[in-house]
């Protein structure tokens, strides 16, 4: 077995040494690299990286987009202040009932008495004062009979029930409405209008205190007659009237 020790302190062999020795000489004619000839791999034709952020926001599909997000915002906000400012706040009035007791024609006066049962909605977020509202009762363009509500207020989202009267007492009427009116009330059923003028003072966001006014109409409220009685009811089911800005 071979000692560790010497081989750990033997000389190298002789050949080892003859090639050692025969080594070429270290030279100083070997030419200096030069980096304008080195091959990294790149190809002849170099490509510009993707583009950037400030390229993409001059590009004219950006600009086409920026463009149609500004047309759209400003639709929404004509839409909305059109709604604000076109929208004008009023109620909402339904003729539930009407009596009529009696309705009797003499000749060319007219004795009658109607009880109207009115829903008054306030469907707005703000509270509405009443300061007028006066109602007229027609027979197509010949008017019949008025009567008045006191001032009141009326909260928001508030619906609320009204019983308003109407008389009239031996009312003159001219032959042609009143032969209208035969003719109908013949047939069982007679056609009334009713007309109100109201005034409402309520707060809005921009305005502040604003008075709104009114012309609610419920056209041709058809009243009953059976077997041609002097007295009568409303026909089918409650009417919606129409609100109109005065």
């Amino acid at each position: 077995m071979a000692n560790y020790n010497a081989f750990q302190h033997s000389s190298p062999p002789n050949d080892c040494v003859l090639v050692w020795q025969t080594l070429p000489p270290t030279t100083n004619n070997i030419p200096e690299p030069n980096p304008n000839n080195f091959d990294f791999g790149v190809p002849s034709t170099f490509e510009r990286p993707s583009s950037t952020l400030s390229d993409k926001i001059r590009g004219p599909r950006f600009c086409m987009f920026l463009i149609m997000t500004l047309i759209v915002i400003i639709v929404i906000i004509a839409l909305l202040l059109g709604f604000y400012f076109g929208n004008t706040p009023h109620p909402h009035l339904h003729v539930y009932a009407v009596n009529v007791c009696p309705f009797t024609i003499s000749s060319s006066y007219i004795t009658a008495q109607w009880d109207f049962g009115l829903l008054l909605k306030n469907p707005h977020g703000n509270s509405f004062y009443y300061s007028l509202f006066d109602l007229s009762l027609f027979y197509k363009s010949k008017f019949l009979s008025g009567n008045s509500i006191e001032p009141f207020v009326q909260p928001r989202k508030d619906q609320r029930v009204m019983e308003v009267k109407f008389a009239a007492s031996s009312m003159y009427v001219e032959e042609n409405v009143m032969e209208d009116i035969i003719s109908e009330k013949n047939t069982g059923v007679v056609k009334f209008d009713l007309r109100m003028k109201v005034d409402i003072l309520t707060r809005r966001w921009f305005y502040g205190m604003e008075n709104v006014k009114v012309d609610i109409i419920c056209e041709d409220v058809m009243v009953v007659f059976p077997s041609n009685r002097s007295v009568g009811s409303l026909l089918g089911n409650a009417r919606q009237c129409k609100v109109k800005k005065r």
